[in-house]
């Protein structure tokens, strides 16, 4: 099987973003797209999570609060 790569252009503060999510849940960005690829699509139901004060939220990080000031 050719192995096939997906690439996404984002911006270094997304990617750290997502690696502190990933952290978050015990796994790596690479198992994070193969799951949604498996599934058939992505769908970000709701970015609450994400948003300041959210439970993936880092507080330890000053340089996620910058951008929601």
């Amino acid at each position: 099987m050719k192995t096939q790569y997906l690439v996404i252009p984002i911006s270094n503060e997304k990617r750290q973003r997502l690696t502190y999510v990933c952290d978050k849940l015990g796994i790596s960005i690479e198992q994070f797209f193969d799951t949604a690829l498996r599934e058939g699509e992505m769908e970000i139901l709701s970015n609450e999570a994400l948003k300041p004060g959210g439970v993936f939220w880092n507080d330890d990080e000053q340089t996620f609060k910058k951008d929601a000031e």
